[in-house]
Parts: structure tokens; sequence; C-alpha cells
């Protein structure tokens, strides 16, 4: 059925409203989505050079045949934009991605204006051809040349339906126009059934770019959300600074480049104390106090730095061209960062900061390395009093493998019997008896001999062995002290971690009812670093201690964080004097007046004094004129073994009166 005028013109209304969507929709795309679309007209030069080759070929015949002048002339100038397109086309290919994007619209409107030059040549040779030549031959070759281009374009540049339309007017309308001029039923009725291609190419044309269009967006939508999530597996969410891997990748990066010859430093950067905050203010408090250090940081920081938050407390600054003055320089900077008090939530916070340096001038290190050596940097500046910065040396490395075989080494003490418990008495200046002996562990390492309770003690706490070798001290020396006489007491030393684990409690609970020991003859002894963790597990931890019976001792008073409210909270039995008071008290007023004040107190409360340290007859004069309770020191005894201790028990210890001679009870038990 011949569609009616009517119909035709609803459809021609129908395409070119279908038109005006379109070219909305295109004026909205993304610029890069746009940019792939462009890039789909530069995409098969293989095609393109086909086409330029079929229209060169036609019209090179039609002219040679013809021996028309304009129609040769049609066909080398078909012949030569033919070339130039092609040569456009191999040109895009070979220029840079960034060139491409930012000259988008330029290489658009490039090939636009080849491919409707192309078109209107072919159109106008096959308009000639029909009209001006008699050679029905002629007329075919021109005509299916003509109407094959048009066909090709309406898919091939559907990425750009501008340009894809007016290739297919200009070379299939020609046609039309001259079928129009010649005489005859089926010259019009072709005329006419071109009319109707070109409008279903145009069609094919729209429906082509929507399902591009669609794609290409998807595409670009699917890659932005990529890059997205790739770039939040590189942040931190607290902090909006880069995280572990980014930074790990910017390292590889450096190193990958060259990096390494002492142009660039890593320093690691660790907040002293953080966790106090958390435990006292609470997470938001610390979480925005690492906003605060975030952004201080990101002040030093350079534009070519990496700054990221490595976990928790720590950052890790990346300073490219940081060579180790410099790095010394910035990591100065970076201590008087924290000098001015952080203000969070309307509390002042005095924040300070430890940094290992790391120079990145080891050939042939990798990035973990490096990581390990800004680490192990780290650890000595916080050994060293915290608040410091400390550069990585080839020593430390040695030392740190030391410490890592030594806590491999005490992980198995126990169960190889190396740790033995040696016991040094405290003496009371009332009844020159011993009241007490603190229980102090000894380490006989298989091939490093005795090891230091100085040096693994800490590591053990570090490592959280502390609660396994503080059961078995406990065990160890309740044991011991269930053969003594009724009267004398064990002093354990418990690290102040502890107090925040219920395990403790049961810990003490198992050694009393193992061995049989009434627990107030049980005395546990904690620094004052206790207080530095003020948290409501260790005050309940206190309370549970007390209401069984076992007896506390706050060991090494004056030392740390001092405060008379912590003595009456916690309600010590004992206050042990640190032994830094006891060793210039004859020579500094300081110290005697500190120990007079602290031996006042302590009688006001009711509470026991203990000196450490005695080493001389003056010394033990000058406490016992100030008023001390009890006295220890290796004046009477070195820490002596479990046997050697039984035997100075069994003899009974006198304290001497005045400065008379006194020989070390260690020896007269030998």
């Amino acid at each position: 059925m011949v569609p009616s005028p009517a119909d035709r013109e609803e459809q021609g209304l129908a395409v070119l409203e279908r038109w005006r969507r379109w070219r909305q929709i295109d004026q909205r795309v993304a610029r890069e989505v746009r940019l792939l679309l462009v890039g789909t007209l530069f995409a098969s030069p293989a095609s393109l050079a086909v086409g330029a080759l079929t229209g060169s070929i036609v019209s090179a015949v039609v002219g040679w045949t013809s021996r028309d002048p304009f129609l040769i002339f049609l066909s080398a100038m078909i012949s030569l934009v033919g070339g130039v397109r092609v040569a456009c086309t191999m040109a895009w290919r070979d220029t840079a991605e960034e060139r491409r994007s930012a000259d988008a619209r330029a290489w658009e409107r490039l090939y636009e204006a080849g491919a409707w030059l192309f078109s209107s040549l072919l159109g106008l040779m096959t308009y000639l051809t029909v009209v001006r030549e008699a050679d029905v031959r002629l007329h075919l070759l021109a005509a299916a040349v003509s109407t094959g281009y048009a066909a090709g374009i309406a898919g091939r540049n559907a990425g750009r339906p501008a340009i894809a339309i007016g290739q297919l007017s200009l070379a299939a309308l020609p046609l039309t126009a001259a079928l129009v001029q010649c005489p005859g039923v089926a010259c019009a009725t072709l005329a006419f059934v071109n009319v109707l291609f070109v409008f279903a190419m145009v069609e094919i044309t729209l429906q082509t770019y929507k399902v591009v269009l669609q794609a290409t967006s998807a595409a670009h939508n699917q890659a932005q959300l990529a890059q997205r999530f790739e770039r939040l597996a590189q942040i931190d969410s607290l902090t909006g600074l880069r995280n572990r891997f980014a930074l790990k990748a910017a390292l590889d990066h450096l190193l990958e480049l060259g990096g390494g010859d002492g142009s660039a430093s890593l320093l690691w950067i660790d907040l002293d104390r953080f966790k106090e905050v958390n435990d006292t203010l609470g997470h938001p408090v610390g979480d925005q106090l690492l906003r605060v250090v975030a952004e201080r940081l990101q002040g030093v920081a350079g534009d070519e730095d990496c700054l990221a938050r490595f976990g928790g407390d720590e950052f890790v600054l990346l300073a490219v061209g940081a060579d180790k003055r410099a790095a010394r320089a910035l990591a100065e900077r970076i201590l008087a960062l924290f000098a001015a008090p952080v203000r969070v939530d309307g509390a002042s916070l005095h924040v300070s900061s430890s940094i290992g340096i790391v120079t990145v001038s080891h050939p042939g290190i990798d990035a973990e390395m490096l990581l390990k050596y800004a680490d192990m940097a780290l650890y000595n500046a916080k050994a060293t009093g915290r608040n410091s910065y400390c550069e990585f040396e080839p020593a430390m490395q040695h030392r740190m493998m030391q410490q890592r075989e030594t806590e491999e080494s005490l992980r198995v003490a126990i169960e190889r019997h190396e740790l033995e418990m040696y016991y040094q008495p405290i003496l009371h200046l009332d009844t020159s008896q011993v009241v007490c002996c603190e229980a102090l562990i000894r380490w006989h390492h298989p091939t490093r001999g005795l090891v230091s309770p100085a040096e693994f003690i800490p590591l053990a706490e570090r490592t959280g062995q502390i609660a396994a070798i503080t059961t078995w001290a406990l065990a160890e020396a309740c044991r011991a002290a269930r053969a003594w006489p009724s009267g004398v007491r064990v002093a354990v030393n418990v690290s102040p971690m502890l107090l925040k684990h219920a395990n403790l409690l049961q810990s003490v609970m198992n050694a009393l009812v193992g061995s049989g020991l009434p627990a107030e003859r049980l005395e546990l002894e904690i620094t004052e670093s206790v207080f530095m963790d003020d948290s409501e597990q260790s005050n309940l931890m206190f309370k549970a201690l007390q209401r069984i019976g076992v007896r506390l001792a706050l060991d090494d008073f004056g030392t740390g964080y001092s405060s008379l409210a912590y003595l009456h909270k916690y309600a010590f039995d004992k206050i042990k004097i640190d032994s830094s008071f006891v060793r210039n008290i004859e020579e500094d007023r300081t110290a005697r007046a500190i120990i007079n004040a602290v031996v006042s107190l302590a009688r006001t409360l009711d509470v026991d004094t203990v000196a450490e340290g005695i080493e001389t007859a003056s010394q033990l004069d000058r406490v016992r004129e100030l008023g001390c309770t009890a006295v220890q020191g290796f004046f009477f005894s070195m820490p002596i073994p479990a046997p050697e201790l039984a035997i100075l028990l069994a003899q009974g210890v006198v304290v001497p009166a005045k400065r008379a001679p006194m020989l070390r009870l260690a020896r007269n038990a030998s």
C-alpha cells in the first residue's frame, strides 16, 4: 500500500521531531562521552580507506568513459579529498590521548568538513552523470556508489548523527534531483523510492546513535564508578588522607623511577599516648584529634609529597626531594606543630609525637623494607623518651633482630623452665624483722646467660606475653611464700596494663588456692603509671583484689604521675619511695623534703612506707630519722633464689640501730 501524502508528511514530521530531541540530548552528554563518540569517527581507518578508494575508482571510470572534463575534474577531487581524509585519520591515531581530549572539537569539525566535502563531490558526480550522460551503465555505476556510500555512512558515523545525516543527504539526494528531471514513470518512482531510502537511513542512524550513546554512557558511568571505588580504596575515610595502600603504591612508583638516590625520605609519625585520649575522653574525641593532626601535617607536606594515615594514630610522610638534612628539619617542624594544644570539643589536649626517619638511599631496597626501617627508627625514638625523632641506622636492624630472637625465646622460656624467681627482703625498722620479700624474675637464657628484667619485661608487655609470665610469677611466688614464716608476705610486681584484664583476678585466685597462701600475705606492687590509665576497668580490678584480701603497694612513688586524689581513691596499703630519692638523701635537701612529705602523708593515711635502694648505713640512718616504716636494698641483701632466702629467714635478721658494720645477708647465708 502506497502511503498517502498526509502519511508521508506525518512521517517526515516524526523524523524531524526525533532530530530535534537528538540535538538536545547530544548537547547534554558528558564531555568524556562526547570524546568517545568522536573517537568512533576515527576508529576504523580501513573502512574509510575502502570508501575513499571505491569512490575514486568509480568516479575515475565515469570520467574516463564519458570524456567529460568536469566529471574528470570531479574524479580527481574525489581521489584527493579521500586521500586527505585517510591521512587525517592516521594522524588522529598517532596523536597523544591528552591532545585528542583537548582538541576533540577541532578534530570533529575537521572530520565533518572532509566528510561533507567528499559526500558533496560524490553526489554532484552522480547528478551530472545521470543528467549529462546517455550511457545507462555510467548511470548505474554512479547511482550504486553514491547510494552504497550513503547506506554505509548511516551505520559507520552514527556516533555523530549530524555528520552522518549530512553525508547521507549530500550523497543520496542529488540522485533524486537528477531522476526528477528524467522523463517517465520509472524515473519518478525511483526518485520517490530514493527519498524513502534517505528517510529510512536517517531513522537507522538515529536508532543506532541511541544504542551507541546508551552503551557509551554506561561504559563511562561504569568507568567513573570504578575510579571512585579505586579512589576510596586509597583514601582514609576518617582524615581524608591517603591510606597505607596508596602510600606503598607511591613509594613503589618512586623506587621504580630511581628515587633511591637519597632524594627522598620517609617519616613515620606516631602520636604519644593517644590511647589515653580514647580511653579517657572517648573515641569521638580521639577521631576529631586525628582529623586536626592530619590538617596540621598537611600544612608541612609539600605538593609532591605523599602523606598517609597508616592506621590508628600513625601517619607516614613520603617527602620527595628531602635528603637527610631536609628530613631532620621537617621532623623538627612536625614536633613543633604539637607544641600548641589541640582544641577538641572544648577540651585542650596537649599531644606530642615520636618520629622515625629513613632516607631512601639504599640501592636495591623495596618499599616494605623502607617502611620496616622507618618503624625501627620510630621504635628507638619512643624508647628514648618520646616527643623526639630518630634516624635509622644499620645497627638498629641488628638490635631488632636480636629483640625478635629474644621474643621468640621468651615465648618458650616458661616451658623450658628458664625463668627463676629471686627474692629481696624488706625489713621493718621497728621490729628489725623481715616482713615481706619482693619477688623478682630472672631469666637464664641458654646462650645469652642472665637476661636483665629491664630488657625482657618491656618486651613481654609489648608482645602480650606479660600475662602468661605474671600468671607463672604469681603461682611460683605464692608457692614459695607458703613455706615461709607466717609473718612474712610476698610482693609480686604487676604490669598496669593487666589491670584491665579480668584474667588477672583469676590468676591471683588460682595462685592463692593452688598454694594455700592466705590472701593477706600476698602483695601486688603496681607502678605510678597506672594513674595514666585511670579507666573504669582498672578501678574495678583494684576493688575486686581488695575484696579478696590482697594488699596493694604503690611502687616507685614520686617518679611518675603522683596524685593525692589517686592515693585516696585506691586506698593502697603501702607506698614504696623510689630509690632515686634515697640515693641523694645525704646531699640533696629537696630529696629529704620529699621523703619527709611522703612519710607524713602516709602516716596520716595509715599507710606503710618502704624506702627502696638502701646501699649505705648513712642512707639507712637518714630514712630512719625521716620516719620510714621499712627498708629494702643491697645494704641488706641482693635478690637471692628461694633456697638461699629460706636459710636467711631461718637465721633471722637484725637491723643495726646506728652505723654499726653490716655484712650483706646474702653472703652470710652462703
